[in-house]
């Protein structure tokens, strides 16, 4: 028989055609416009940095920049400086400079400032306290800042170049404290040899992200270069234009594919929606009383199509054909599922009863906090967690998992979350515990089930935890640096596995601030779409990676990144943590 070709639905077609080629063009002519309005935003905004640049360098005298820079090229101003920087006193430069005579008071040219109102000569000590290296210093933050006011850019300054080092004068955005420290080399200006025009460059700073333009200021005599000026713009002003227009852009495809849709359902509606009720109307008439239904309830139309309309009668007709000879299987299939629905919520709400679940869990403790969950991956699962106080001073952690799921797991689980407790209660280091549960749960144990767990005590006063680790997870514990690290403990046997177990115990020194996060296989073998494993080093890095440090948090956020890993992918295991900080004993008020 010949293979049929695969048919293809006529609304799928439809709507296909007009959403996409409505989106095709819009995309088409966004993308072309917002490339081209880009780079006509990075022209305008290139061409005002470069002339704010010019402004700069043809805003100062180059003997001017080099007098000043020559006055606090001393020993004495960089003692000066050095005690300013230490005290975080720039009045100490302040007062430096108003003390040094300016470029104008020791350049004979300038003689209109050195005139009092009624147009007699000021003295020396008149005219130095004018004119000094203040006086200059402002004049030099003034144009500056003029041309920033004038021109937008963001910042702008001056440098001094003594040979291949350069060093800062003025900046709008610094102060006093700024002059005569050595400018950091920037790796984009290395393409270009020293005391030369830089065109606007892009780049990454400790300032931001900036685009910058560099012209020399040259002593128009001598034509030798004394400095630099350079002026900044924000990149994020230059986005801001871009993001604004994508974002009328995207209104506009939104608009534009509304528009496709409503015109394509327009269509069905002509094509497919007017055709099918007729087919409706009988349809419906099938059991709309509360009855039997039988062989003659089943539609009978006059239709011929031959086309998804006819392929729809069709498997109507079939359906209600199966509908009838189904319907007592059906009925006696609902009551079993629904019986066994009720059985697995029972167990559900009897296996959230037994683990604690009630945060904060103990509210009136100050030396510690902690926060667990779990999430089955059926209605009831294998894993569970547990904490209580064993006294006033020992804290017991439990978390394990059972090696089945469904009821018998949870079975198990309860059998053995009531052993672990019970048993602790009696004392004894966490390996001696879970020898004991171990010997009791291997007598009789014919299901030949077992259980993984992790099981640790802390000494509230002296932060020692003694833990002992039965083939459960590494724990992962943050230190006093404030970093998570996967501790790789030595593991014993599985409990109820073999009755001779086994088990050592090890010792972690927590501090006020450590913390211990506790989890089961189904954290690190989460896996998605492509079955990749979310893994151990996902775990640590997203541990490390989250703002929150609060153990509720901390689980919030590892859940939240595990969701985000395995996407639409089913959740195959149980996801069970458990997160405890710890906050040490309150230090004593004074005498007490």
């Amino acid at each position: 028989m010949k293979r049929q070709p695969r048919r293809i639905s006529v609304q799928i077609k439809l709507n296909a055609l007009v959403i996409s080629g409505i989106l095709l063009v819009a995309l088409g002519l966004m993308g072309i416009s917002y490339y081209t309005f880009c780079r006509r935003v990075d022209e305008r905004y290139e061409a005002a940095l470069k002339k704010a640049a010019d402004a700069c360098a043809n805003n100062v005298d180059a003997d001017e920049l080099r007098y000043f820079w020559n006055a606090v090229n001393t020993e004495e101003f960089r003692s000066v400086h050095d005690r300013a920087e230490a005290e975080k006193n720039e009045q100490l430069i302040e007062d430096w400079l108003k003390g040094k005579p300016g470029w104008y008071y020791d350049n004979p040219e300038v003689t209109d400032a050195n005139r009092k109102e009624n147009g007699e000569p000021l003295s020396p000590e008149e005219f130095a306290a004018i004119w000094s290296l203040w006086a200059d210093y402002e004049q030099i933050q003034y144009s500056l800042q003029g041309i920033v006011d004038y021109l937008e850019a963001d910042t702008a300054y001056y440098q001094y170049a003594d040979g291949l080092t350069t060093y800062n004068i003025a900046d709008t955005e610094e102060g006093l404290l700024y002059i005569g420290t050595v400018e950091a080399p920037i790796p984009e200006f290395s393409a270009y040899p020293g005391n030369v025009a830089i065109p606007p460059i892009v780049y990454h700073s400790d300032f931001g992200w900036l685009m910058t333009a560099m012209v020399p200021v040259i002593n128009r005599e001598t034509k030798e270069v004394v400095g630099a000026a350079g002026v900044d713009i924000d990149m994020t002003e230059v986005v801001a234009e871009r993001s604004s227009f994508l974002r009328q852009s995207l209104l506009l495809v939104v608009i534009l594919l509304l528009v496709a849709i409503v015109v394509g359902m327009i269509v069905l509606r002509k094509t497919v929606v007017h055709p099918l009720k007729k087919l409706s109307s009988a349809a419906t008439g099938f059991a709309a009383e509360n009855r039997a239904v039988t062989k003659e309830d089943v539609i009978n139309l006059d239709i011929r199509n031959n086309d998804e309309i006819g392929d729809l009668y069709r498997e109507i007709r079939s359906m209600e054909g199966r509908i009838v000879d189904y319907t007592e299987n059906l009925t006696r299939v609902t009551a079993e599922k629904e019986r066994v629905n009720t059985e697995l919520r029972t167990a559900a709400q009897i296996q959230e009863a037994m683990l604690p679940n009630s945060f904060p869990a103990f509210p009136d403790r100050t030396d510690f906090d902690l926060y667990a969950s779990m999430t089955p991956a059926k209605e009831v699962g294998g894993d569970f967690y547990d904490f209580f106080l064993i006294d006033q001073r020992h804290l017991a952690l439990v978390i394990a998992d059972v090696s089945d799921k469904g009821i018998p797991a949870a079975l198990f689980m309860m059998a053995s979350k009531i052993l672990i407790n019970y048993r602790s209660q009696l004392g004894g280091s966490p390996s001696e515990i879970l020898s004991a549960v171990n010997a009791e749960i291997c007598t009789g144990n014919k299901s030949k089930m077992f259980v993984t767990v992790w099981l640790g005590i802390l000494d509230l006063e002296t932060g020692l935890m003694t833990c002992s680790n039965a083939g459960h997870e590494y724990p992962v514990i943050r230190g006093s640096d404030g970093v998570f690290r996967i501790l790789k403990d030595k593991h014993g046997l599985v409990v109820g596995a073999r009755a001779k177990s086994v088990y050592r115990d090890y010792e972690i020194q927590m501090n006020p601030g450590d913390a211990v996060f506790v989890y089961t296989d189904g954290i690190p073998e989460a896996s998605n779409a492509k079955e990749e494993f979310y893994g151990l080093q996902r775990l640590e890095d997203a541990l490390n990676r989250l703002p929150c440090q609060d153990p509720c948090g901390i689980l919030e956020g590892i859940k939240a990144d595990v969701d985000a890993f395995t996407g639409d992918a089913s959740q195959f295991d149980d996801m069970t943590m458990l997160c405890l900080v710890y906050k040490g004993q309150e230090a004593p008020a004074d005498g007490q």
